[in-house]
């Protein structure tokens, strides 16, 4: 079994995959069980920035043939045909999770299969994401103030009693409103 690492969303979304394609037997649905079972589940700031995920282009091959570049998503998209390739499709479910070397053998059928290899990605859009691609180290946050709200009250009262405007002026000139 092949390890791969999803991100939450896409983690989500071959989940989703599995529970509407669990009834049909359909030829997806192994991978999908394969997939959901070898995932290491990520927050999107913390993808490994040579893991294939949804809308990463990356540059693949099938059974060490020529090399194919294509957009990784999530549906067919009719207006950039040879441009994409949907996870709906065995390669494309295979691709997603990969890093940038690692390899899969997918099931093509009547006992034969292939193996897809990720030669390169050249884009990740998690890894596009400015100021988002590294956590902030724990250590580093020990040492940050927090805000802290607190309530004063200067006077108790019951509950449901409302408090009256207090004014004061030291001058006799209205001060105008406060900035509470």
């Amino acid at each position: 079994m092949t390890k791969c690492q999803l991100t939450t969303k896409d983690f989500a979304i071959v989940k989703t995959m599995l529970d509407r394609l669990a009834w049909s037997g359909g030829p997806l649905v192994e991978l999908l069980r394969c997939k959901l079972a070898s995932a290491q589940v990520v927050f999107s700031n913390e993808a490994d920035p040579d893991v294939v995920t949804l809308n990463s282009r990356v540059v693949f091959s099938v059974d060490g043939g020529s090399a194919h570049t294509r957009v990784v998503t999530q549906g067919p998209m009719d207006s950039m045909v040879g441009l994409t390739i949907p996870i709906t499709v065995p390669r494309g479910l295979a691709l997603l999770g990969l890093r940038k070397g690692q390899s899969m053998s997918v099931d093509r059928g009547r006992g034969t299969t292939e193996v897809i290899r990720v030669d390169d990605i050249l884009y990740q859009p998690e890894a596009s994401r400015p100021g988002i691609t590294e956590a902030e180290p724990v250590a580093e946050m020990a040492g940050r103030r927090f805000p802290v709200l607190v309530f004063s009250a200067d006077e108790p009262r019951p509950l449901g009693v409302r408090p009256k405007i207090r004014h004061t002026s030291d001058s006799g000139d209205d001060p105008g409103p406060s900035a509470a």
